[in-house]
């Protein structure tokens, strides 16, 4: 228990510093403006991208006062939530040895340490996913009623979080099925009352959506499909989700953690197969059903299938230890290659993060996304937060020139009630309208969707002066402007 203590507390002490130090996604405003609707009585806001609930632990933190730590701090806690019951699966399943090079395979991946600290809604589902499959193997263990009707719920509460979570129904199918030893009668039954309480969890946002007569998760359900080339449609797909799983373990920061990952998972099965078998089948296949059938699956889609894998990995390391090192170096403990892992290949990757994220070694598709493209945060933040600074009277209009998502997550950072008027991009109508109350306007503008000043200023009949320039990491990234319209 004290280990699992101290790993827990690692965990939330690694995940907690200069939790505000990246920028704002645009996704992560997006649920930061759901969660602001929960607690104007609209729970289900915008749910047909298929991320249901995460809104709702976002919403526990107040997202009005201190929003970017409000939004991150509930995706820590959710981690915390999937790490415990990790922790106890490998604990029970392989012994002690074997949860301790689990869960610190878990605390030192670089690749979870960064999307645990966004406030994003796959590391939850994925941490969720781990809670499912631990209740689905207790459930194989002891075929009860309530046992079924928990995994049902730990499935759906994953579910509701994210789509990319429905996979992962298959880990419950297999682990119950292959694993259970009661009647194979009893396991289909046991499973069926499992689905129909994850059901029973869709019935009312699903009534939500057919009443206000919206699509069904129309974006969600878009996701899955082919590529777009000239190629055969799912290969293209399969090729290139590959390569994006391939390019996340392996850009990361040094790929120690992976290959420690892979190492252990050879390691695992080769001393259990049996059991280990049986996970890394439950976990495989739905990760394979992503690769195949995802049609843009994006660098944070593979953190619904990795905490459980770095789990196995890990705890095939521990068992390796146990077994055969630590009887022959009895210096070379798990605590040893624990500190190892922790110095070598996390520390380094974590104190960049803490101090300067744009100097962190990861790969070229978080790069764009997370750095240096209008979907970062990267200007719009400090140009907000310059408001006060270069807005004068502070009193005068300033309209966003850029889409409505991205000026509502810039306005998380105003200050001194110096918000932007949002609208669609390029919201010249907004200028516009603007300019005839007010002689003079202020308009921030992202160049990949905003206006073109001072071009535009002339349709507008007024004169554009540049106030200042806001650059992104990056030699390509394009700035973010801020201009001052005066009427003519």
């Amino acid at each position: 228990m004290r280990t699992f203590a101290l790993l827990l507390l690692i965990l939330w002490l690694s995940r907690l510093p200069a939790l505000e130090a990246l920028p704002l996604h645009n996704d992560e405003g997006l649920h930061l403006t759901r969660a602001v609707e929960v607690w104007n009585l609209h729970p289900f806001w915008e749910i047909r991208d298929g991320k249901i609930i995460n809104q709702w632990a976002i919403a526990l933190f107040y997202p009005q006062n201190g929003p970017v730590f409000a939004g991150r701090i509930a995706t820590i806690f959710v981690s915390l939530i999937g790490f415990a019951a990790g922790y106890a699966l490998i604990r029970r399943i392989f012994g002690s040895n074997a949860a301790l090079l689990a869960g610190i395979a878990w605390i030192t991946s670089p690749y979870l340490f960064f999307f645990e600290r966004l406030a994003l809604s796959d590391a939850e589902a994925g941490a969720l996913v781990v809670l499912a499959i631990w209740a689905s193997w207790h459930l194989a263990n002891r075929g009860t009623l309530k046992r079924a009707v928990l995994t049902g719920l730990a499935l759906a509460l994953a579910m509701l979080f994210k789509f990319t979570a429905a996979p992962f129904a298959l880990s419950v199918a297999l682990i119950v099925l292959l694993r259970a030893r009661y009647s194979l009668q009893r396991r289909i039954g046991l499973l069926a009352v499992a689905g129909i309480v994850v059901g029973l969890c869709f019935v009312i946002p699903v009534s939500y959506l057919l009443l206000r007569h919206e699509d069904l998760f129309s974006i969600a359900l878009a996701w899955i499909g082919g590529g777009s080339t000239g190629a055969p449609a799912a290969q293209a797909g399969i090729g290139a989700n590959l390569a994006m799983l391939w390019s996340q373990l392996t850009s990361f920061s040094l790929p120690i953690w992976s290959l420690m990952m892979g190492i252990g998972l050879v390691l695992l099965v080769i001393a259990r197969p049996r059991k280990a078998g049986i996970l890394l089948l439950a976990i495989g296949l739905p990760l394979a059903s992503i690769i195949i059938l995802g049609r843009e699956v994006l660098p944070r889609h593979y953190v619904v299938a990795l905490p459980a894998f770095l789990l196995l990995g890990g705890a095939g390391i521990g068992i390796e230890v146990n077994r055969w090192l630590h009887s022959r170096i009895p210096r070379l403990s798990p605590l040893a290659i624990a500190s190892a892992m922790l110095a070598v290949g996390f520390i380094p990757f974590a104190l960049q993060a803490y101090a300067d994220p744009t100097q962190l070694r990861v790969p070229d598709a978080v790069w764009t996304q997370y750095f240096s493209e209008h979907s970062a945060g990267y200007g719009l933040r400090e140009a907000v937060q310059a408001f006060p600074q270069t807005i004068t009277p502070n009193d005068t209009p300033i309209v966003a020139s850029m889409t409505a998502d991205s000026c509502h997550r810039a306005n998380f950072y105003a200050v001194d009630g110096l918000s932007m008027i949002c609208g669609n991009e390029p919201n010249l109508t907004q200028v516009e309208v603007a300019l005839k109350d007010h002689s003079e306007v202020y308009v921030l503008v992202d160049f990949a969707t905003g206006a073109h000043f001072p071009q535009d200023a002339d349709a507008l009949n007024a004169q554009a002066e540049q106030i200042a320039v806001y650059p992104r990491p990056g030699a390509d990234g394009q700035p973010v402007t801020l201009w001052k319209l005066t009427k003519r």
